[in-house]
């Protein structure tokens, strides 16, 4: 039996589909990977740091810069993933945004991990937009750099008590409410580890942004050399603390290189 016409438009059942950002300037679209602590278990990376698996990120990351986005910047650490966004595709609508990026980040990291490991594993990562204003911006990115370095300190406490013959449950409740002198003085203490002294991108994760670079060429009609700028984008395995002046000089910087690279 033929489906019969009728007028009714599915279209109203699309609730969320006509739900667009707000022109506000800056966006952050914050990702973070699903079951990662599994994942990362089943392909047996090192714990709790390893930087074959940051360069995964850094690497899926960069897709979502070549795929028609144009961040500003990304900032990275663990399995999270913060992109700033200054333009809107799309027409600003939220769940297009937000499920493309997702998706270029998952199908990226899956593919890249066979590529660089020969593992095949589902991968995926979920999305969320952030409203910011440029002033804000400074405070947000030092915000998720504090959780990163919450992050550092807990994961090495616990992966040392497992690696001292703790199961993980013990282990839990040997570090629940402890402060973060005291997670330094216990990972030292059995370990000889200086936490503050560990790799900066575990620390303080990676930042992904714009340099100006300046290039020289020959112009034949003038015949002269002439200087060019372009903009680059580089991996900052050392990004400074984004509350401290440094920081907020760098993130302003990313931000200028990126409205404007056609420099006199």
């Amino acid at each position: 039996m033929e489906p019969v016409a009728t007028s009714y438009t599915w279209k109203e059942h699309e609730v969320f589909s006509g739900l667009r950002l707000p022109r506000c300037g800056f966006y952050i679209v914050r990702c973070d990977g699903r079951n990662f602590h599994r994942l990362t278990e089943e392909c047996g990376f090192q714990k709790p740091y390893d930087r074959k698996f940051a360069e995964l990120m850094v690497k899926a990351t960069l897709e979502v810069f070549r795929g028609g986005f144009n961040p500003c910047l990304a900032y990275i650490f663990s399995d999270e993933v913060n992109i700033l966004l200054l333009r809107l595709p799309f027409n600003g609508r939220l769940e297009k945004i937000i499920s493309i990026i997702s998706g270029i980040l998952s199908s990226a990291f899956s593919l890249k991990l066979k590529q660089k490991f020969g593992i095949e594993k589902t991968s995926a990562f979920d999305s969320r937009i952030i409203l910011l204003n440029r002033e804000l911006l400074p405070a947000y990115l030092a915000y998720r750099q504090a959780e990163a370095w919450r992050n550092h300190n807990n994961s090495y406490a616990y992966y040392t008590l497992i690696n001292k013959g703790y199961n993980p449950k013990e282990a839990s409740t040997m570090l629940k409410g402890l402060k973060t002198n005291q997670l330094h003085e216990l990972v030292y203490k059995m370990s000889g580890l200086n936490l503050s002294k560990t790799p900066t991108w575990q620390r303080r994760g990676v930042l992904i942004k714009y340099l100006i670079v300046r290039k020289y060429g020959y112009n034949p009609v003038e015949k002269r050399k002439v200087a060019t700028y372009r903009r680059r984008l580089t991996v900052n395995w050392e990004p400074p603390l984004f509350g401290s002046e440094k920081g907020k000089e760098i993130i302003e910087e990313s931000i200028r290189n990126f409205l404007d690279y056609s420099l006199p």
